[in-house]
């Protein structure tokens, strides 16, 4: 089977992929083989791409996508996969092309080398022979209209390790393809490769557009182009005759190939749907606040406001929901609740918009993490004084302090538990109505029916009660096995 020539199982590489740090630095990352061989990446944009742009004066490579261009999604791609070092190939509208090169070498400060191809006509084969002068190891090639999780290609370069053949990733699920009837076809026989094209059938996988090339390649593409077929496709039949080429399984993720506006319009589908954090999202997130979250960063993402700045806004409104709830009356308490509830929407626009642009940090992590406390402490100070001014006994900010503790210790004890015991606390019904997302929602449904210090009281209990919930389990698991310190 293909997977026999992967060097590490799924599991680790998984683990490793979640663990990977999200900065743009690259790490050397431990293997049974010593440490990951950082290949260089070609990414071939010299094509016209009639079949994207038509008739426009758009090109492929600067075409937008939720707020960067196919070429600069395919470099921080390979950046976030740890690659550091680039080959952009370059042959139709080369100049707007190198333009744009340019300037993404001088936003992210990235190794980029820009090769042009006088025969770009010929086919893309002829776009890999342009780096033969400037590439004499194994090197990655992508095309720059293919998406890729970055784990994919993290997955790649782990099975890639030590091989001295070429490999090709492929995908099994047809299902999947936008474009079938396009896509370049692979027959199989385990994990060999036997033929590869447009139109051979049967065929057993979808060529995904990366390939491991070795310096073997440049010569059977060298054939290829004096037998009269400059496609790579032509010069992998030759590695294929030879033996030299094998296939690995990626298709645990995913990917699409940009080629058509359909392709395009599904590939922002794709990756808004995929923005959904189902193991971390409560009730209320999934449900509703996903939804509209989405749609406000699809907007978002072709702004120049950052995942920082937009944490910022979130706070600012629900601080302002906040100083209504002490006012008093219902009017502003339903305003008050309103602005807690969209503040509670925004604050997931942040990370999706981090996520689209490749700009996650831990900082920003960090950063919403301790507005987030902010925000519930002036929330329940808001409530609490505007109950007060009704109810002015020392039961009101008694229930306050109750609730405020609730919220902040929920979040914190979530987090100990994390670091201490290295996986999540205990999942159910409890952990997902300690959330925030219900937690400022419940306040915003006891806004609507002008009871926000009842909810507020409530949904401090319910937090309480689920801290309680996670020491209970902490002690059984002691008494059947004594837990590290």
């Amino acid at each position: 089977m293909m997977k026999e020539m992967i060097l590490l199982p799924m599991n680790e590489i998984s683990g490793i992929a979640r663990e990977r740090e999200r900065t743009m630095e690259w790490k050397k990352v431990a293997s049974p083989q010593g440490y990951y061989h950082r290949f260089p990446a070609v990414i071939l944009a010299a094509g016209q791409g009639r079949r994207l742009c038509g008739s426009s004066r758009m090109l492929k490579p600067l075409t937008p996508l939720l707020g960067l261009t196919l070429l600069e999604r395919s470099i921080l791609t390979c950046q976030e996969a740890g690659i550091t070092e680039y080959y952009v190939v370059v042959g139709y509208g080369k100049e707007k092309v190198i333009s744009h090169i340019e300037e993404l070498r001088s936003r992210y400060q990235i190794s980029v080398r820009v090769v042009e191809n006088p025969n770009w006509k010929e086919g893309n084969g002829t776009s890999v022979l342009a780096v033969s002068k400037y590439v004499s190891d194994p090197f990655l090639i992508l095309m720059c209209d293919h998406l890729f999780e970055p784990d994919i290609l993290q997955f790649f370069v782990q099975a890639a390790q030590g091989s001295d053949v070429c490999l090709l990733a492929v995908d099994r699920r047809f299902d999947q393809i936008v474009d079938l009837e396009d896509a370049t076809k692979v027959r199989l026989h385990g994990q060999e490769i036997t033929a590869i094209g447009k139109r051979i059938n049967p065929f057993d996988a979808v060529d995904m557009g990366v390939l491991l090339g070795q310096p073997m390649l440049f010569s059977a593409l060298e054939q290829a182009r004096r037998d009269g077929d400059g496609s790579l496709s032509a010069g992998v039949r030759y590695l294929i005759d030879e033996r030299k080429i094998q296939a690995v399984d990626v298709s645990d993720w995913f990917w699409i190939d940009v080629d058509t506006r359909e392709s395009l319009i599904h590939a922002k589908r794709t990756l808004l749907a995929n923005l959904s954090k189902p193991e971390e999202d409560g009730f209320i997130s999934y449900y509703l606040n996903r939804h509209l979250s989405r749609r406000i960063s699809e907007q978002l993402v072709d702004t120049p406001l950052t995942p920082n700045i937009i944490t910022a806004l979130s706070f600012l409104v629900v601080l302002c929901g906040a100083f209504l709830f002490s006012v008093g009356g219902y009017f502003w308490t339903l305003l008050a609740g309103l602005l807690v509830q969209l503040g509670s929407i925004v604050d997931g626009c942040d990370g999706e918009v981090a996520r689209l642009k490749f700009q996650s940090s831990r900082f920003g992590a960090w950063f919403d993490t301790v507005l987030d406390r902010y925000a519930d402490v002036a929330i329940v100070q808001g409530i609490s004084y505007g109950y007060w001014l009704a109810h002015p006994v020392a039961f009101t900010w008694l229930g306050g302090i109750l609730a405020l503790t609730g919220f902040v210790l929920a979040s914190y004890v979530k987090k100990e538990y994390t670091l201490r015991y290295h996986h999540r606390p205990p999942s159910g019904l409890l952990e997902k109505l300690s959330k925030r997302d219900l937690r400022l929602f419940g306040l915003f449904v006891g806004a609507l029916l002008n009871r926000p210090f009842e909810a507020m009281i409530l949904l401090g209990l319910v937090s309480h009660v689920w801290i309680g919930w996670i020491l209970l389990t902490i002690y059984r698991q002691k008494r059947h096995k004594p837990l590290c310190n």
